[in-house]
């Protein structure tokens, strides 16, 4: 009798004593962890990461690699498009970033960026890391109200992002960006050549002297160029021209250290910035970099920053990123040439014509599995981007894309286009492939498209039409990318009206 009286009558305080009791307990688990000298941890040195794990981390891939597999890294992947983001307690501290660059010895560096509100696209740079090539821990100073964080890469390598520490209330500043070691051998007009094989030494002299002047022809027999691991061979003056013997005769090419793959360290030859009128001919570019070891990437044959380009005959051989344009507002034309790659092995902005041309797609993996995508566009706003007219596809790839979006405001057509199959069968679909590449690397496309597509015996075998949605982070953009006759004759119509008018 006195024990049911007490729980009747006390029933509704110990209630509120227990409501009471679990918000102290909250309260004070909150500030326990706002106080705490590791407020945000996650360590992925063992395995590579889940999906959205706690305290609100996000990112875009992760990679978990074996020994002897690129640096046998662990963690969140960050290249063009990768990134990660989280939410921290508002407190302020440092955080801690423990990284490095996925291939061998390439230079690494984060950029870190804050939301200044609930818009994704609404950030602001807060803090870079110095530049690694090794595995290192750097460290970014965050206020209280710094607490939206997104993480990129801030050099164009691919960067393994393996620990993301936040130490509340410490003062520790980054320190001083030392210079690493330079141990990739690059091209100077003023290098000694006598070490190379005679007939590339002789090449490269006769380099030097066209580029103290301009206006100078050099002519190649056949031969083999063996630059060994230089990169970046430059033509460095106005209206120089190099005319080889034969297309397959004459090879210049080098081998650069797989570890160094690089979109821009790695090239064969490079056509300085604002250099015009360079004319190649009858000659092959070689980028001999060992692109089926440890899965590597980007090894540039040629490396275009000039304008006025023209190339005849030419062959290009590489596997990513073989050809590279690298100057907006650019003209280069290329006729009967033969360029090979894997993955956007044709990239970058300008203006860039390509007649009668050979795209060959070789296996992306050493197994033969996985795609190819021929262009990826980085046009800017008034550039016309790629254009191709009477080229054949060939590929020992299964699955082949025309092309994706990189930066700016992509733009590539194919005009005429044959598709071969005698190099092996290959289909233009797959589950993010209809005919054209649907995600985006860092903008959506402005114009992609295809007419009059046939195959080797004459038959067209593009569809009458070809709705593809692009997507890149969360926005969409329809496009139908079989272009009609109409849209063909508007087009070269306004190019005849643009050039009567310059």
């Amino acid at each position: 009798m006195c024990m049911s009286f007490f729980f009747c009558t006390f029933a509704p305080e110990l209630e509120y004593m227990k409501k009471l009791l679990l918000i102290i307990v909250a309260v004070w688990t909150s500030v326990v962890s706002m106080a705490g000298v590791n407020d945000l941890l996650w360590d992925y040195s063992a395995a590579a990461p889940t999906k959205n794990p706690d305290n609100g981390l996000s990112y875009l891939a992760a990679v978990n690699d074996g020994e002897g597999v690129k640096n046998g890294l662990k963690g969140i992947k960050l290249n063009s498009s990768g990134w990660c983001s989280f939410t921290k307690s508002p407190i302020a501290g440092v955080l801690r970033l423990t990284f490095g660059p996925r291939t061998g010895m390439n230079k690494a560096s984060l950029a870190v960026y804050v939301y200044s509100g609930e818009e994704e696209k609404a950030v602001s740079l807060i803090g870079t890391t110095c530049e690694t090539r090794t595995l290192r821990t750097m460290v970014v100073p965050l206020t209280a109200e710094q607490n939206h964080i997104y993480i990129t890469r801030q050099a164009e390598t691919e960067i393994v992002l393996q620990k993301i520490e936040f130490v509340a209330g410490s003062a520790e500043q980054p320190a001083p960006c030392e210079e690493d070691e330079e141990n990739l051998r690059f091209y100077s007009n003023t290098m000694p050549v006598d070490s190379f094989p005679v007939n590339t030494a002789f090449f490269l002299r006769a380099l030097r002297e066209a580029n103290k002047t301009g206006d100078k022809t050099i002519y190649l027999p056949n031969g083999v160029y063996d630059l060994g691991e230089m990169a970046l061979t430059a033509i460095e003056a106005n209206n120089i021209s190099i005319i080889g013997e034969s297309m397959n005769g004459v090879i210049i090419r080098n081998a650069p250290d797989y570890r160094f793959e690089s979109i821009n360290k790695s090239a064969t030859l490079r056509i300085a910035k604002r250099v015009e009128g360079t004319y190649l001919q009858n000659l092959t570019i070689q980028n001999a970099l060992d692109y089926y070891k440890d899965d590597n990437g980007r090894a540039v044959a040629l490396w275009d920053q000039g304008t006025k380009t023209i190339c005849k005959n030419v062959r290009l051989l590489s596997y990513q990123d073989t050809y590279y344009s690298d100057c907006p507002g650019g003209l280069k034309y290329f006729e009967n040439c033969e360029i090979h790659g894997t993955v956007d092995f044709i990239c970058g902005d300008g203006n860039v014509y390509f007649k009668n041309c050979l795209l060959y797609c070789e296996k992306r993996s050493k197994d033969g599995s996985g795609s190819d995508a021929l262009t990826a566009s980085g046009a800017a706003k008034e550039d016309k981007g790629y254009v191709f007219e009477h080229c054949r596809v060939q590929s020992e790839c299964p699955v082949v894309s025309l092309g994706r979006s990189w930066k700016c405001s992509p733009k590539c057509v194919f005009l005429h286009t044959i598709l071969d199959f005698s190099a092996g069968v290959f289909e233009l679909r797959s589950k993010d492939i209809s005919r054209w590449t649907t995600k985006g690397m860092m903008a959506l496309p402005e114009r992609l498209g295809e007419y009059n597509t046939m195959d080797a015996e004459g038959r067209v075998v593009s569809p009458e039409t070809n709705e593809v949605e692009f997507t890149l982070k969360g926005e969409t953009k329809r496009m139908n990318t079989i272009l009609s006759h109409y849209e063909i004759r508007v087009r070269c119509m306004g190019a005849r009206s643009n050039q009567q008018n310059q």
